[in-house]
């Protein structure tokens, strides 16, 4: 299964070979988010994903990974072609943990190996874009650190866009700021994902339609409708 999706992903970039915008979404799917959180949150992912292939530039050229964290971190969409994903998976809440470093990290490893098989094929490609959300504080500290200062240096370096969502009032924003030091984390308001995917949507669709390495404006007028900036 791992050598089909490698062939797939190096046949997508050969056959399109359009300018990338690779997304890691890295959701917490704890037992916190049971219930109403995760199906909201199942609807907003569905918006996301919908809104992106409904634009044509944006099809071509954003692709995305999600990764999903509890007990443990596992990849539930590797990237590749839009149109080769009909529907993202259900998520479910599983497991009373939230490995939030180990989710992150496995996110970051996921950007950067795709990044090397843009390179690899020639392929130009945009700032990744590491998309964070929980509702609760990490129950993997030490690798939460770790990953915040991964995810630091390479912002720091140009090669990565973070934006952290804290979900609730449990959320931990000390520890969602560790992340980055150039975008303070968003307060998500009640469970407003699919506003708040809309708006991820056409920043996205925004940046598809930009060249690499020209300077994008953040839409901060766009947020009241879905969150707050702590």
């Amino acid at each position: 299964m791992a050598r089909e999706l490698m062939l797939v992903r190096t046949e997508d970039l050969l056959l399109n070979p359009t300018n990338r915008v690779p997304i890691a979404l890295c959701l917490d799917a704890s037992g916190s988010m049971a219930g109403a959180p995760m199906d909201e949150l199942n609807q907003g992912v569905r918006v996301f994903f919908d809104a992106l292939q409904a634009d044509p530039i944006a099809k071509a050229s954003a692709e995305v990974a999600l990764v999903t964290f509890a007990d443990r971190a596992e990849t539930a969409v590797d990237f590749q072609g839009l149109e080769r994903i009909s529907q993202p998976p259900v998520m479910t809440s599983t497991g009373g943990l939230t490995s939030l470093g180990e989710g992150v990290n496995l996110a970051l490893d996921l950007l950067e190996t795709r990044k090397d098989e843009y390179q690899n094929a020639g392929v130009d490609y945009f700032q990744p874009w590491l998309v964070l959300m929980t509702d609760a504080q990490p129950t993997d500290i030490s690798n939460a650190q770790q990953a915040g200062q991964r995810a630091c240096d390479m912002e720091g370096q140009g090669k990565l866009v973070v934006i952290n969502i804290g979900i609730g009032t449990s959320a931990d924003m000390n520890t969602l700021a560790m992340f980055s030091k150039k975008h303070k984390p968003f307060s998500l308001q009640g469970l407003k994902f699919r506003e708040c995917f809309q708006w991820l949507s056409k920043s996205v669709i925004r940046v598809s339609q930009s060249r690499p390495g020209e300077k994008m404006d953040w839409d901060y007028k766009g947020i009241k409708g879905w969150g707050t900036l702590d």
